[in-house]
Order: structure tokens, then sequence, then C-alpha cells
């Protein structure tokens, strides 16, 4: 597959520095990229009325129209494109502002290559899972509840930890998709996946979807003992509308009410802009409830401030060659934030959780070195989440003071889960499961 990648930005040096590194990373890849160039965001968004991008590279500040508002078209127009915003260091509410209108990701100016490339290959892996998956209008229903057919089907063939991850994103990071039950349900159906490939049998995920309700059925646990599958539904009490037969497992997740959307954006507000279909006092009653909260030191706060900057710069690059010296840093980092924020009542559970992970991390060195690839998704959404976090809470303001601790807590313990999957040989029994999958 050739990528077709658009650079927008209206100073040529900047367009032929991202070139530059574009082809020198298909270069060294053996891989084809088309690369296309705007000068600004009107030119931008008109050509892409023509030809279809998987990648689009966008600056915020240009003549004649804005990165923002270019962002805020392309998303209109096309859906699957990826756009990645670049501008200015410090600029922070033109970031949040960008990528509430449809951008994924943000990368600051001066860019760093290093930084730059470790997450060129995350956006490739990305973009190739959606190109790659699946959509069919089968004949028969997968999931055990109903046989009513559904045109909108998604099928994940997970035969290794990093597909298994992809699903993981696709879900866990779509902010138009991510409720508190759907969460819940995703981290299951993780959780039962990572037993099946440990067992070594081959997977499919079926996701089907009418107006109510999402289906997400799990076929290929033939091999699993179904006592451990039931195990770990019980481990899982918030997913309580299963069904279990013939080696699947089919959870169903009621869609949430879009009359009431405060359960289904506010832990992701810094992602969504409302739909134009979405009920105009709902939105208002939302950001309503925004406000920003002061209860930790100015002190402490600038140090938190710096310790999760540097390691949300460290999480990006875990997917390439990463040094143990940079694994130490990491360690150190979520013990620092730790240190900070369970020093308050209001951030204890997100501190408590990532101290711990920073000494996961420090006693399980080798594996983290080892398992980079496998987890570097994970690492870089957990790097975004700890920013989104701080700026929204201490910032912009959000809906309450803990409107991420259940993500980051939960994402924290899903990576160390992974660290120490092979401690004590954790899958061989159903009674190990319990310190495993204690989301």
């Amino acid at each position: 597959m050739i990528t077709k990648i658009l650079i927008v930005d209206d100073n040529e040096n900047n367009r032929m520095l991202l070139r530059a590194l574009l082809e020198d990373y298909a270069e060294d890849n053996g891989i084809d990229f088309n690369i296309h160039e705007a000068v600004n965001g009107l030119e931008a968004s008109l050509i892409v009325q023509d030809e279809h991008f998987h990648l689009i590279f966008m600056d915020i500040m240009m003549p004649e129209m804005d990165g923002i508002e270019a962002t805020k078209r392309i998303r209109a127009q096309d859906a699957k494109t990826m756009i990645v915003a670049v501008s200015a260091v410090d600029d922070g509410a033109r970031q949040q502002q960008i990528l509430r209108n449809g951008a994924e990701d943000y990368i600051n100016k001066p860019i760093n290559a290093d930084i730059f490339l470790a997450r060129l290959g995350n956006y490739l892996s990305l973009i190739e899972s959606r190109d790659t998956l699946t959509r069919k209008y089968n004949a028969s229903a997968a999931n055990l509840f109903t046989q009513e057919i559904f045109s909108r089907k998604l099928l994940f063939y997970v035969e290794k930890d990093d597909e298994l991850a992809e699903f993981w994103e696709y879900y866990l990071l779509n902010s138009s998709q991510r409720c508190e039950k759907l969460s819940d349900a995703i981290r299951t159906v993780y959780a039962l996946g990572s037993i099946g490939l440990k067992v070594g049998v081959k997977l499919q995920i079926i996701v089907e979807e009418s107006m109510e309700t999402m289906f997400i059925t799990l076929r290929g646990l033939d091999d699993v003992d179904e006592k451990i599958i039931k195990l770990v539904m019980a481990k899982n009490p918030t997913v309580t509308d299963y069904k279990i037969r013939d080696g699947k497992i089919s959870i169903a997740v009621k869609r949430p009410n879009l009359e009431q959307p405060v359960a289904l954006v506010n832990e992701v507000i810094t992602n969504v802009v409302p739909e134009s279909t979405a009920p105009a006092a709902a939105y208002k009653a939302v950001v309503e409830t925004m406000q920003v909260y002061d209860y930790m030191d100015p002190e402490d706060l600038l140090d938190l401030k710096e310790y999760v900057g540097k390691l949300n710069s460290l999480m990006m690059i875990v997917g390439g060659e990463i040094e143990y010296q940079e694994v130490d840093e990491i360690s150190n980092n979520l013990q620092q934030i730790g240190r900070i924020a369970s020093g308050y009542t209001d951030s204890y559970s997100i501190g408590h959780a990532l101290g711990t992970m920073g000494r996961i991390i420090d006693s399980h060195r080798d594996l983290f070195v080892n398992k980079a690839t496998d987890i570097a998704p994970m690492c870089a959404a957990f790097g975004r989440d700890l920013s989104t976090w701080i700026q929204m809470i201490f910032v912009e303001g959000a809906a309450r003071v803990n409107f991420m601790d259940d993500t980051i807590v939960a994402n924290a313990e899903l990576i160390m889960s992974i660290l120490t999957m092979d401690d004590a040989d954790h899958a061989s029994t159903a009674e190990d499961l319990d310190d495993i999958f204690d989301f």
C-alpha cells in the first residue's frame, strides 16, 4: 500500500523538514509515501475534496485559513483521515482546540526527529489496522443474543498481542464511542483475549452495532476452560449482560443516551466536538459543569507538570530502540509523579497507581525493554492521558475532580499486568487470575 500524506504549512522550510524526515523513514523501511503539500488550510481543504489522504500533518497558524478551521472542514468530509497537528511549543489553548475539532495527536515545534519518527511508526500501524479491518455484511449474526443482521460489523483478527492492542486502541481512544460501560467491556475482552493468546489460540473479535446496542463477541476460546472465563467475568462486576457458548462469549453494551450526554463525554471532553445532531441544550449542560481545580500547591503543580512532560516524551519512544537509561527515567518520573499526586486526597488514587507502576517497571527493566514494541501504543496513550488530565483539571476545567481517575488507573494496571504476567505463571490456574485482571 502506498501511504498518501499531506503536509500543510505556510513556511517552506517546515514543509521541507517534514518531507525530508518522511522520505528518510520511507527509504529506511522500504515503503512508499506519496507526499503532497499545501501552503494553508484553505488549499488543504480544497485538495481533500478531490482525494483521500491517509495522514495529514497540519500547522495551526496560517494565513487564509488556520489549521483549526481546516481540520474541522476536513474531518467533516473524511472521517478516516488521520490528522496530526504540528505547531509551536507552549501553544496549549490552540492545541486543545484543534484536538477538539478532529486532530488525533499533536507534535510540538521545533520537531524532535527521534520522537517524530517513533510517532510516525505508530501512526502508520494505526492507519494500516484501519485499512485492513474487515467490514462485512454477513448472512448470520455472530453474537449470542440475537439473530438480527446489522449493516455495521467490524471484524478483528487477533493472533498476537499487538493486534489485540489495536482493538483496545480502536475503541478506548475513539472519543465518539467511549463511555464507562464500553470501557469496562473492552478491558474485559482484552483480559480474555490475553488468556487465549497465552494458550496459543487464534481469536476473532466481532463488533455488531445497532442504534441502541453494541454486541462484542470474542470467538476462538474453545481451548480455554469455561471456569476461567467465568472467573474473569466475576472480576469485572460491571459487565453483567453476557452469554457464553460454543467457545465464544458475547457482551451487550447499551449505547449512552444522547439526551443526557455527561457520562459519554465528560472523560474525553478534550477530544470531542458535539455532533451537529446532538441537542445544543444537552451540550451546554456539560460545558456549564466544567471547573478548574486548585487543590495542589503551586510548586508541586509546577514539578508535576515538568515530570509529566518528561514522561510523555519518553513514552512516545517506547516502541523504538529504548535504552535501559530511558527505562530508568520512565520509572523515576512515574515515582516522582506518584509521590506528588498521592500527597493530595483528590489525586491519591492516580498517585498510588503511578508510584506502583514506576516500581514495577524498575523491577522488570529487562521485560520492559523486550516488550517495548508490544506495549508502545498503550504507553503512548498513557502519556497523553496524563497530559490531558493535568490540562483539564488545573488549566481548562473538568466536569469533576476525578474525571480521568478510572481511565489512568486502569491503564496503569494493564501495563503492570503485562510486565508481571509471568512472575508466577499467573495464567496457569483460575485462582491466580485474581491478581492479573483486577481492573
